[in-house]
């Protein structure tokens, strides 16, 4: 009830707040610029052999594809141990894909990398049986 209560007050302050500044005009940001976030936990002893699929065979897809490989930061304490993050070239438009024409780069890098759409496969699916816990957000840069 108390909730209830905050949010019936939250909104009449907005109104009249509103009212007060004059009239309330949809904004679009300005060439707002997107990323997805994936925050990733490693099953104890799993992180380095995850690391070398990464090297091995994430890292040179991005390159074969020719695509810009995501920024990542190795946390040193907390509740993960990697954050990777990716820019969303056409911002939340990307959301709007089944599979983006960089994804499809990437994978048809990957299928050529591991020896075929079957081992592609499988280095992925092993990768997954290293990662404990993964979560995904995005965000945009002001």
């Amino acid at each position: 009830m108390n909730s209830i209560k905050t949010l019936f007050v939250a909104t009449v302050f907005f109104m009249v707040s509103s009212y007060s500044f004059g009239q309330v005009k949809a904004e679009k940001y300005d060439n707002p610029q997107w990323v997805s976030m994936s925050y990733i936990k490693f099953k104890p002893m799993k992180k380095e052999p995850a690391m070398g699929i990464i090297e091995n065979y994430f890292g040179k897809a991005d390159q074969d594809a020719g695509i810009d490989a995501p920024t990542v930061y190795h946390f040193v304490n907390g509740d993960y141990d990697m954050l990777v993050i990716w820019n969303m070239k056409e911002g939340v438009e990307t959301l709007n894909y089944k599979t983006t024409p960089d994804d499809a780069k990437w994978m048809n890098s990957m299928t050529k990398i591991a020896g075929g759409p079957d081992k592609a496969m499988a280095k992925l699916e092993e990768f997954m049986t290293y990662v404990q816990d993964w979560d995904n957000t995005m965000a945009r840069k002001e």
